[in-house]
């Protein structure tokens, strides 16, 4: 893998446009579509030369025309704007020289890269920058770039913008705003190490990717719209039977809340996971019950789904632009638009059903809840409840083609063994990847906590169940809580774990265990106020069992808060720690992943953090703190540049994901390379589509584990299907 850093000199530009169509809901790809949008004006520099303006109906400047003609570098922020501007709008209409993907940068890349804020102005903010964005640009954007209301003496319905010339110094303030763009990206760029040579290959992969896009059933999208809408009016129309109109709709959770309580059935509210905790009560009132089932299927949001997936689809049923690249700081992609990272997990009984997909979408096309019941029963053939679980489907392949899908078969547990040294578990992987038959890794987990063996704990033991939560939850230091969270999505019952788990326990782990619980208790810790003794005692003796079976990983976890501690205090001395290596350099922590590529933690500081297991009832200034790394990252709720606690078990997070994130771009390159064009990825699921009868499905599994020199020795292998449409195996 090259890891060479290329130069970023070169042409710095900043395009304002308007359309009619709104970016935010319809995306990039469809908005520059539109015959009706149209460059307002750019701002430009070249190699750090003077800043320059541009405004049609002038033609493309000499200096740009030329710097582009002879191949020269154009860097812009979020540049997939300023590349399909360029190439869609500005070398089709108005003769600008043709710019390949080739010669873009993306200063939002680098900066995702190193951990910064993606946002100009939030990275402005954290670069402490003397030029920053402005903040009035949004008011000029939303008057010169959005369509305005008709005036009274111009014709209802027709589109309207306000004209530059109507408002000369107003507009003169936009290109302001524009040249600060410019001069705050470019000192940005100056500021930030550049993508290396593979990762910026790795960007303009990532472009052509989002250029081919994912082809949606429009005809099945509409009608399936629909069927949701005449399948919520009965719904709507039975709630408000059931309950004697005390609850008119099933959009009234506060309603449905009071009328449950009066009915004497105990409810916090209408959540998600409180909903399905009631209706697993076996002496729940019947009309109570259907109530809720009525609010569970009505609540279903497949249909926003569907409806991002016709907003943003091109006139060829396309959804393009559906991926972010570096999108964490793992360098991992997230999937923006139509989300089609986020798409909703398959019901059991509809995985178990094996449903043939022609038949299904043939039913959705009937926009008749009715028929979708005499298909498949009262309770499977509830549509809102059937178009969530086949929301996949609605992805297919173009006429002619079919997609090929291959998943990688739990990279993050093979990473993690790997990285950690935990020599049984890799060993084993291997074992299973020469002959699937033996026993997998959730039966071999479950064995060592329940202290027998893989013959006694089959496939459809509930026990494997256990073993499967446990290596999906805790192999990042996570304890009760998290255990618990992933127990409750895999519909394990910690309570009726809890006799056998005691059983297989030494008597040392018990009294540990409890004088666990009664600290946590003590110290008013959330999970013991939410789970039963039995419940609790369950989660933390299974973490314990987990713990003891992977001593590695839990060893890892201390190894590398100690080397991120020994990094901070001693710049610029490279700490090595398992197969990485972190060094403190020019205001960062950087780590070393096995693949040469760099994370990076901004202004790292050994800082007094306070515990997890600290007495909450103490003031603040008084619980108890330990010496932890700390560092700024971009925060991925708030999307802020905030300060966290680096500990072990996150650090060790990181290093996973960012290599499983490795391994998943090998897959792409290779992929490419070998004629195999990628259409998706969806977390460690790369998708193609080629024509019928190219391709073949057990050679793309294998190509994409293909594994790089740095990676030798990683037990990895994928399994997939080829079809028609996406779906989830």
């Amino acid at each position: 893998m090259l890891h060479k850093v290329i130069s970023t000199s070169g042409l710095t530009i900043d395009f304002e446009t308007r359309s009619d169509v709104d970016i935010r809901k319809r995306g990039a790809y469809v908005y520059f579509d539109s015959r009706l949008t149209a460059p307002l004006m750019a701002s430009y520099q070249i190699n750090d030369g003077p800043l320059k303006r541009w405004r049609p109906p002038a033609p493309c400047p000499d200096d740009i025309r030329a710097h582009v003609e002879a191949g020269g570098i154009v860097s812009a922020h979020n540049a997939s704007f300023e590349r399909l501007l360029w190439q869609k709008v500005l070398t089709p209409r108005y003769g600008w020289p043709v710019l390949a993907t080739e010669q873009c940068r993306c200063t939002a890349a680098t900066a995702a890269a190193m951990a910064l804020p993606r946002s100009l102005a939030d990275l402005g903010a954290a670069l402490d920058l003397p030029i920053q964005k402005s903040l009035n640009g949004q008011k000029l954007i939303n008057w010169f770039s959005k369509p305005r209301r008709s005036h009274k003496d111009e014709i209802i319905g027709r589109l309207y913008f306000n004209e530059p010339h109507e408002s000369p110094e107003r507009f003169e303030q936009f290109h302001d705003y524009c040249d600060d763009d410019v001069r705050t990206e470019a000192l940005a760029d100056r500021r930030m190490v550049p993508l290396s040579e593979y990762e910026q290959k790795l960007w303009v992969i990532d472009q052509r990717i989002n250029d081919r896009g994912v082809r949606i059933d429009r005809r099945s999208a509409i009608a399936a719209q629909r069927l949701a809408k005449k399948t919520k009016q009965q719904l709507d129309r039975e709630m408000h039977a059931v309950t004697g109109g005390a609850v008119a709709n099933c959009n009234q959770p506060g309603k449905l809340v009071a009328w449950v309580r009066e009915q004497d059935v105990p409810m916090g509210g209408a959540t998600k996971a409180e909903i399905e905790e009631l209706l697993e009560l076996e002496d729940l009132p019947s009309p109570v019950r259907r109530t809720l089932e009525l609010r569970q299927e009505a609540a279903k949001t497949s249909v926003a789904k569907l409806a991002s997936f016709l907003a943003r689809a091109s006139a060829d049923n396309r959804v393009r632009g559906a991926f972010l690249f570096s999108a964490a700081g793992t360098g991992r992609w997230s999937s923006v638009g139509a989300q089609i990272h986020n798409l909703p997990r398959p019901r059991r009984e509809f995985n178990e059903a094996h449903l043939d997909l022609a038949t299904l979408f043939d039913a959705f096309r009937s926009s008749d809840p009715e028929w979708l019941k005499t298909l498949y029963g009262d309770r499977l053939g509830r549509p809102l409840h059937l178009i969530s679980d086949a929301i996949r489907g609605f992805i297919w392949a173009a006429p002619g083609h079919d997609l090929i899908a291959a998943d990688y078969s739990g990279i993050e547990g093979a990473v993690a063994a790997w990285l950690a040294g935990e020599d049984w578990k890799v060993q084993a992987m291997h074992e299973l990847i020469a002959n699937p038959e033996l026993p997998d890794l959730y039966r071999r987990a479950a064995a060592r906590i329940f202290n027998t063996t893989t013959e006694q704990v089959t496939k459809k033991d509930p026990r494997r169940q256990v073993g499967k939560v446990a290596e999906l939850s805790l192999q990042y230091q996570s304890g009760v809580a998290g255990l618990t969270a992933m127990a409750r999505g895999y519909s394990v019952k910690l309570d009726s774990v809890f006799d056998p788990v005691w059983d297989a326990a030494a008597e040392e782990q018990r009294e540990w265990a409890e004088r666990r619980y009664e600290e946590c208790s003590k110290r008013g810790e959330q999970t013991t106020k939410d789970l039963t003794w039995e419940g609790w005692m369950a989660a933390e003796l299974v973490k314990i069992g987990w713990r003891a079976t992977n001593p590695m990983i839990v060893n890892a976890w201390r190894l590398l808060e100690d080397a991120i501690k020994e990094a901070i205090g001693n710049p610029g001395h490279q700490v090595s720690v398992l197969k990485c290596s972190y060094l403190v350099s020019r205001g960062f922590l950087w780590c070393k992943l096995p693949s040469g590529r760099c994370l990076a933690y901004g202004t790292p500081q050994v800082r007094a953090v306070e515990v997890p297991w600290a007495d909450r009832t103490l003031p603040e200034e008084k619980r108890e703190t330990k010496p932890t790394p700390t560092a700024l990252g971009v925060n991925s709720v708030t999307k802020k540049w905030e300060r966290f606690a680096l500990y072990g078990g996150l650090a060790f997070e990181n290093l996973v994901q960012a290599i499983a994130r490795d391994i998943l771009a090998n897959g792409i390159v290779q992929a490419e390379a070998r004629g195999y064009p990628v259409v998706a990825h969806v977390h460690d699921e790369i998708i193609t589509e080629l024509p019928k009868g190219e391709g073949d499905l057990d050679a793309f599994a294998k190509l994409i584990c293909t594994l790089p020199e740095w990676a030798a020795g990683l037990p990895l292998s994928a399994s997939g299907w080829r079809g028609k449409r996406y779906r989830k195996d």
